[in-house]
């Protein structure tokens, strides 16, 4: 079926479970080049070099019922911000790592996606009067997507 996809087409996935109440994912893909002239060389000639994948998400930040917490925002939050041991003395655990699948609904079970490994890299909330409580998730990718259907 011919269509286009629109922002409600959109799903996140954290650690293969979808996150709730996403408003909005993106990525980007970066490919570094790496130059192979030499000093008699009149054009520039290139060879690939590093790939590296970035992106962010922006997830309402809500509960289903009472106490029971923000479902994935909770689990990244948890996974990312380590409580240290004592007042002020730096002794945490390190962050971890987390799996997301970005992913398009086109009508066939899998649709559309690319997931990977990564390592959330900034998470910023957001309190205001008249506004849905949200965060903002960046991130960097570990390694090379390990699924990917686009």
């Amino acid at each position: 079926m011919a269509g286009f996809y629109s922002g409600q087409d959109g799903e996140l996935l954290v650690n293969d479970t979808k996150a709730a109440k996403v408003r909005s994912w993106s990525f980007t893909f970066n490919q570094a080049v790496l130059e192979t002239n030499s000093l008699e060389d009149t054009d520039r000639t290139i060879i690939h070099g590093m790939r590296s994948y970035t992106g962010s998400a922006s997830i309402y930040y809500y509960q289903d019922s009472s106490g029971s917490g923000s479902g994935q925002l909770t689990t990244l939050i948890n996974q990312v911000i380590k409580g240290g041991t004592g007042a002020g003395d730096s002794v945490n655990a390190e962050s971890s790592y987390v799996k997301f699948k970005l992913k398009i609904k086109d009508g066939t079970a899998n649709g559309r996606f690319i997931e990977f490994t990564a390592i959330p890299t900034n998470i910023t909330m957001t309190s205001a009067i008249g506004e849905v409580m949200s965060a903002d998730i960046s991130f960097e990718a570990h390694g090379a997507p390990s699924g990917l259907v686009l």
